[in-house]
């Protein structure tokens, strides 16, 4: 990339010198590329595709036509730049909070260099909410960029109850989140109607853009309508979970998730009567379910939620009757892909660090220049050393080139004055940073004057834009992100305002892994959405160490009075994932497709996709308790296959369970 990258930038440099009179496209082959050993149409080329990633960074290339018959080649320093917004400290959180929605996705460096340049003056600091977008919406960045245009679009698609895979072609109107998952709405051209899809099925690894030619005879009919509503899209999705209360029984010696929201209102005989309230009746009766003998509910006040337990115990047993009928094929390893940084997120980062050291006066200390574009010193060092081959044509223009001691505290950079200040936002960091202000208000515990902080930035943001990019400054959102949680929206609340004002937060929480409950006190440093769970990561005084706890096994969450310094807390980027030690149960699971996605949870070892766009994964456990409450929140849908063992284990376990579910008489 050494090379390609030392061109572009003198590219960028030939014309920012050159100013407003610009140059002559003769002229800037003689200096970059005539003395290339290739063909006329090569180097045509390969002067378009730098010309595209200097746009694609946010630095408007134009051609201008003069009193030459060629006309010239320029940058417009009114729209090179970016405005002073004059950011307030609300602003600036709601800043941090908007790059974070796009965590672990293509487009997570071009945002962190557009929040880099636009804080350019400001003290650094780590955002407070994260978003992770599982692997199933890996493709979100790619129909985000379509459905800016409303362009046709092709995708191969499967069904829930159906097993074939169909090619769909549709006209993307808008991408948004519901119940933790990413949906697109559009206009299906073979159906030719609106029509709602879910990211996770979309079985394509590449989104195909269609020619325009695939709207003929509903090129106006398929336009987003004037009084479209995403709100009214929700609402179709959505469904009413009123709350009930429920009375259950649970062994006095067995730890459970259903203890950290309960009161305990009866003993009896070494069993307790927990009494709490729930939305969703078919998670509590699987939470019940793969406590098998131990839990029971009361029949006489919980009378649906009995018949429901009893339902889905009886699911399970059957579903591992016997040996399983399926075969499983061969299984692949899984590979963490880990997301490589792009040559033009290289540049972009390094041209940055250029300009916001000369608007610190050409010096700042190293340990700010890390902090700030989210590098290691060894990143910088080799980023610095880099950097002395750029500026103008070395050949052409001796010692024009930047001055730079790689390894010099602070970093001090020299004759690179013409890149004055952080540029304009390109249009997919400007689009990113919009949309996640919007989800900004959806936050738990968000405060007014932060929804307040997020409006006005956007309103900041789109008029900044808009010389550059009308289309993206538009108030017509295509991005509806919702980071809400339902009944966990409380806890979540508390831990965020505990991030904000850098305060240890105490907390109860279950531990899976070891079955008990525990009282701790964290440093709560990022919320963290990822696989419909939402999460805090934080410093566990108990451990000494980084922890990550599930917010729905957070049983209460208080703020106390004492600080802690986020700064000693470097926030680690592992993706989210259970710990498990040789004793852990390995076992072969079957999910059919409609279910497929809720593998990604359980951070399989292995699988493989079978022809009905059914999965089977290899999976660890560190107890059996966590592999009944996947089998009873799925009943039927996700069994075990092997070993057989253990399916004998569960048919025994949930057999006797429905023995003895009624007698609830304590």
């Amino acid at each position: 990339m050494s090379r390609s990258a030392e061109r572009i930038v003198s590219l960028l440099w030939l014309l920012l010198e050159a100013g407003a009179n610009g140059r002559a496209k003769n002229d800037i082959f003689n200096y970059l590329y005539d003395h290339q050993n290739t063909t006329t149409a090569a180097k045509q080329r390969q002067f378009s595709r730098d010309k595209e990633a200097l746009t694609a960074i946010g630095v408007p290339v134009q051609w201008q036509q003069k009193t030459t018959a060629d006309g010239v080649y320029l940058i417009d320093r009114d729209r090179l730049y970016l405005p002073d917004l004059a950011l307030t400290d609300d602003e600036i959180i709601a800043l941090h909070q908007a790059r974070a929605l796009w965590m672990k996705t293509p487009i997570e460096d071009a945002i962190h260099a557009a929040l880099t340049r636009m804080t350019a003056g400001q003290p650094a600091s780590p955002p407070f909410v994260g978003a992770q977008l599982a692997s199933g919406q890996s493709l979100l960045t790619d129909i985000v960029a379509t459905t800016r245009e409303q362009a046709p679009i092709r995708f191969r698609y499967r069904t829930v109850g159906r097993d074939e895979i169909v090619n769909r072609r549709l006209r993307p109107w808008a991408v948004f989140m519901a119940h933790q998952h990413w949906y697109v709405v559009g206009w299906d051209l073979d159906r030719n109607d609106e029509r709602i899809f879910r990211l996770s099925r979309i079985e394509s690894k590449a989104i195909t853009l269609l020619p325009n030619d695939a709207l003929d005879g509903q090129r106006e009919s398929s336009l987003r309508p004037q009084q479209f509503s995403i709100e009214a899209i929700r609402a179709r999705l959505h469904t009413e979970q009123v709350a009930a209360e429920a009375y259950v029984w649970v062994a006095e010696n067995v730890s459970s998730s259903l203890r950290i929201r309960a009161d305990v209102v009866q003993h009896s005989s070494g069993w307790e009567l927990l009494h709490f309230t729930y939305r969703d009746p078919l998670k509590v009766a699987a939470s019940i379910a793969a406590l098998t003998t131990n839990a029971c509910v009361d029949p006489q006040q919980s009378a649906e939620l009995a018949e429901l337990v009893g339902d889905i115990t009886a699911m399970v047993r059957d579903a591992h009757t016997g040996a399983s009928a399926l075969s499983v094929p061969k299984l692949l390893k899984v590979t963490r892909t880990r997301r490589r940084t792009g040559d033009r997120d290289v540049i972009s980062r390094r041209l940055g660090i250029v300009a916001v050291v000369n608007q610190h006066g050409g010096t700042m200390p190293r340990e700010q220049v890390c902090q700030r574009f989210n590098i290691d010193d060894a990143t910088l060092t080799e980023d610095l050393s880099a950097m002395q081959f750029w500026g103008m044509p070395e050949t052409d223009f001796a010692g024009g080139q930047f001055e730079i001691d790689p390894h010099a505290e602070p970093v001090e950079i020299s004759n690179a004055e013409l890149l004055a200040q952080p540029w304009q936002l390109s249009a997919p960091e400007a689009l990113g940073l919009i949309s996640g202000l919007n989800a900004v208000p959806t936050i738990p515990g968000i405060s007014a004057a932060q929804q307040s902080a997020a409006q006005s930035l956007g309103s900041k943001l789109r008029e900044a834009i808009d010389l550059v990019d009308p289309n993206v400054g538009s108030e017509d959102h295509i991005v509806h992100p919702d980071l809400s949680l339902g009944e966990d929206d409380e806890v979540a609340e508390v831990l965020h305002k505990g991030a904000q004002l850098h305060r240890v937060i105490r907390i109860s929480y279950y531990s899976e892994s070891s079955g008990g409950i525990s009282t701790r006190a964290i440093e709560p440093l990022q919320l963290l959405y990822t696989s419909g769970h939402g999460y805090v990561h934080a410093w566990c005084q108990e451990t000494s160490g980084h922890r990550t706890f599930r917010l729905d096994r957070i049983g209460s969450a208080s703020i106390t009075e004492l600080p802690f310094d986020p700064a000693r807390r470097r926030v680690s980027q592992n993706t989210i994932a259970p710990q498990v030690t040789k004793e852990a149960l390995t076992v072969i699971v079957h999910a059919t497709h409609r279910y497929r996605d809720v593998m990604n949870a359980y951070h399989p070892t292995a699988t493989a996709i079978a022809d009905d766009g059914s999965i089977f994964a290899q999976l660890a456990f560190q107890t059996l308790t966590p592999l009944l409450d996947l089998l009873a929140t799925h009943a039927g849908q996700i069994v075990v296959v092997q070993p057989q063992a253990i399916r004998e284990t569960i048919w025994e376990m949930m057999n006797g369970t429905m023995t003895t579910l009624h007698g609830s008489a304590r």
